[in-house]
C-alpha cells in the first residue's frame, strides 16, 4: 500500500464524524430528556472531553454534510438541534466558558442557514436575539466589535419582534439591546447610556411587576445601573433615580427567594448611596455601609470569593469617604485591611484587582497624612504603581485604558510631588490631563486638573495652581458636582490668599464653607475656618496699614 507523501501542501483532515455524532446524540437526548435539564447536563458532562477546540472547525463541516442530502423537514430538524445545543452551551456551567460561547455562536449562525426570515420569521428573530446575548457575553474577539454585533443582531430581531405581535419577546430583546448600549465602547458614552435607559424603559412597558415579576426586577436593577453611570443630567438626581429604582427591584428580589440577586442589588444600592452629593452625605455613607454589610451576608469569602472581594473593596471606599467627613482613624485602618484582604483573593491583573490597588493607594495616602510615616507613603506609591503597570488591553477595553491609566496617574503624580519626587510627579499629572482632556469622563478630567493644582500649590507655583483649580471648578460647576466644587473653591481660595488677593480668596473660602456645611463635613469646615481666620487677620492688618499710610 502506497504511503501518502508528507509536505506543506497536504490538506489536514478535520474530524467531522465525532462532531456529527455529538450533535445528533445531543438531539436525541434533548428530545427524550428535554424536560429534565439535570439529566441533559449530566449527559453533556460525560462527554466533556469532546467539547474541545476542534469543534470550532468540525461542527460547521458536520452540519453542512448533514443537511446536504436531507429533505427540507430533516434540515429543519437538524437546525433545531443546532439551536437547542447553542442555547444549552450558553448556560452550561462546565468546561471552558469562552469555548462554550464560541460554539454557541457557530451553532446559531448554522441555524440561520436553514431558518430564514421569509419562511420562519419568528424563529429567525429568536435566533438573532440569542446571537445578541452570546455576543454580549463573548470572551474572545475585540470587545468593542462584539458589542456592535450584539446591537446589530438585537435590532434585526426587533424587525420581527414588534410590541404588538410579540410583546414578551420584544421586551426581552429591548433588555438585551439596552445591556449592549450600556457597555458600548464605540460612539459617545453619554448617548450610549441614554439609549440604554430608553430601551430599559421600553422593556418595562411590558415587563410589569404583576405579569413578569422576576423580569421586572431584573430590568429595574439594570436601569438603576444605567442611572448610576449616567453622564447627562444632574449627577445627584441621577443617583436618586438609581436609588429609587434599586429599591423597586428589592421588592421582588428578596433574600429568601432570590438570595444572590438580592445581595447583588444590595451592593449596587450601597454604591449609589456611597456616591450620593445631595442631602446629608454622612447619613448616605452610613446607609451605604449598612447595605454593603447586608450583601456580605450572602457574598462570603468561601461561597462567592470574587463577589466577596469586590464587596469588600466597595465597603473600603465608603469607609474612606466617611473618614474625609469624620476624623475616625479606625475606619481608615479597617479600609486598608479590607483592601489587602480583597487583593489576596482577586485575580491578579483583573479590573477589580486594579481598582483595589488604586483604592489601597488612596487609603494609605490618607493614612500617611495622619501618621506622617514615610513607610505608609511608600506603600501608597507602590499600590498606585501596581495599578498603573497592571492595566493592559487584555483586561480593559482600549477606550477605557486611556481613561483608567491617567485617572490613576493623576493621583500617583500628586503623591509623588508631595513625597519630593516633583519632576516625575508633574510629568504623570501632565500626561493624565492630556489623555483625559477629550475623554467622556469629564469628572475624571476635572479631578486630574484639581490634583495638578494641588501639586503646583505644594511647589508654591501659585499661578499654575490657580489656573488648574479654576479649570477644575468650571467643570465641576457644569456637572453640579458639589464635593468637587467645594474642594476646588477651597484650593482656589487658599492660593488667592497666598498671592495677596484677600477679598477674592475670602469669597472662595466662604463659598466652600457654605457647601461643606450643606454636605455635612465638619473636618473640611474646620479646615476652611482656619484659613478664613488667617485671611481675615491678614485683611485686618492690610486695612490698618492703609489707614496709617493713606
Amino acid at each position: 500500500m502506497a504511503k501518502k507523501a508528507k509536505g506543506f501542501g497536504q490538506k489536514r483532515e478535520v474530524p467531522t464524524r465525532e462532531a456529527k455524532q455529538l450533535l445528533l446524540a445531543f438531539g436525541e437526548r434533548s428530545q427524550t430528556q428535554g424536560e429534565d435539564p439535570e439529566k441533559l447536563e449530566h449527559f453533556v458532562a460525560i462527554k466533556l472531553d469532546e467539547l474541545n477546540e476542534s469543534l470550532l472547525e468540525s461542527l460547521p463541516l458536520a452540519f453542512n454534510r448533514l443537511i446536504e442530502q436531507s429533505s427540507p423537514s430533516e434540515q429543519r430538524r437538524i437546525a433545531n438541534i443546532a439551536n437547542h445545543f447553542a442555547n444549552f452551551l450558553c448556560e452550561f456551567p462546565r468546561g471552558q466558558r469562552w469555548l462554550n460561547l464560541e460554539l454557541s455562536l457557530i451553532l446559531y449562525r448554522l441555524n440561520l442557514k436553514i431558518v430564514r426570515r421569509d419562511e420562519f420569521p419568528e424563529d429567525w428573530a429568536a435566533t438573532q436575539n440569542n446571537l445578541a446575548a452570546a455576543y454580549l457575553y463573548r470572551i474572545r474577539g475585540e470587545r468593542a466589535q462584539n458589542l456592535e454585533d450584539a446591537i446589530a443582531t438585537s435590532q434585526l430581531a426587533l424587525q420581527v419582534y414588534t410590541r404588538e405581535q410579540f410583546p414578551e419577546q420584544w421586551a426581552m430583546t429591548q433588555n438585551n439591546l439596552a445591556a449592549a448600549y450600556a457597555d458600548r465602547i464605540r460612539g459617545e458614552r453619554a448617548q450610549n447610556l441614554e439609549d440604554a435607559i430608553t430601551a430599559y424603559q421600553l422593556a418595562l412597558q411590558v415587563y410589569t411587576r404583576e405579569q413578569f415579576p422576576e423580569q421586572w426586577a431584573m430590568t429595574q436593577n439594570n436601569l438603576a445601573n444605567a442611572y448610576s453611570n449616567r453622564i447627562r443630567g444632574e449627577r445627584a438626581q441621577n443617583l436618586e433615580d438609581a436609588i429609587t429604582t434599586y429599591q423597586l427591584a428589592l421588592q421582588v428580589y428578596t433574600q429568601e427567594q432570590f438570595r444572590e440577586k438580592w445581595a447583588m442589588t444590595q451592593n449596587n444600592l450601597a454604591t449609589a448611596y456611597r456616591d450620593h452629593v445631595r442631602g446629608n452625605v454622612l447619613e448616605h455613607l452610613n446607609t451605604a455601609i449598612t447595605h454593603y454589610e447586608l450583601a456580605a451576608e450572602v457574598f462570603t469569602r468561601d461561597c462567592y470569593p470574587q463577589k466577596w472581594a469586590t464587596n469588600q473593596s466597595n465597603l473600603a471606599e465608603a469607609l474612606m469617604k466617611k473618614v474625609s467627613i469624620t476624623p475616625e482613624t479606625r475606619d481608615l485602618e479597617t479600609a486598608v485591611a479590607l483592601l489587602r484582604e480583597a487583593i489576596e483573593t482577586l485575580a491578579e491583573g483583573s479590573p477589580d484587582y486594579i481598582d483595589a490597588q488604586y483604592r489601597l493607594g488612596n487609603a494609605l495616602s490618607r493614612y500617611y497624612e495622619q501618621t506622617q510615616n514615610s513607610h505608609d507613603l511608600e506603600q501608597a506609591i507602590q499600590a498606585y504603581t501596581i495599578a498603573v503597570d497592571t492595566i493592559s488591553p487584555e483586561h480593559y477595553d482600549r477606550k477605557q485604558i486611556w481613561q483608567a491609566i491617567p485617572a490613576t496617574q493623576s493621583i500617583l503624580g500628586s503623591r509623588l510631588v508631595r513625597s519630593g519626587e516633583w519632576q516625575e510627579g508633574l510629568q504623570l499629572l501632565r500626561h493624565s490631563i492630556e489623555q483625559l482632556r477629550n475623554s467622556d469622563d469629564k469628572l475624571a478630567y476635572a479631578n486630574a486638573l484639581y490634583q495638578t493644582g494641588r501639586a503646583h500649590e505644594i511647589l508654591t507655583d501659585w499661578y499654575n495652581a490657580r489656573t488648574k483649580y479654576r479649570d477644575a471648578l468650571r467643570i465641576y460647576k457644569h456637572f453640579k458636582e458639589e464635593p468637587g466644587i467645594a474642594k476646588s473653591r477651597l484650593g482656589l481660595g487658599s492660593v488667592l490668599i497666598q498671592q495677596g488677593y484677600l477679598d477674592k480668596g475670602l469669597h472662595e473660602l466662604e463659598q466652600a464653607q457654605e457647601l461643606y456645611t450643606q454636605l455635612g463635613q465638619p473636618k473640611k469646615i474646620a479646615e476652611v475656618e482656619r484659613l478664613l481666620q488667617l485671611a481675615q487677620r491678614a485683611q485686618q492688618r492690610t486695612q490698618a496699614l492703609s489707614q496709617v499710610n493713606p
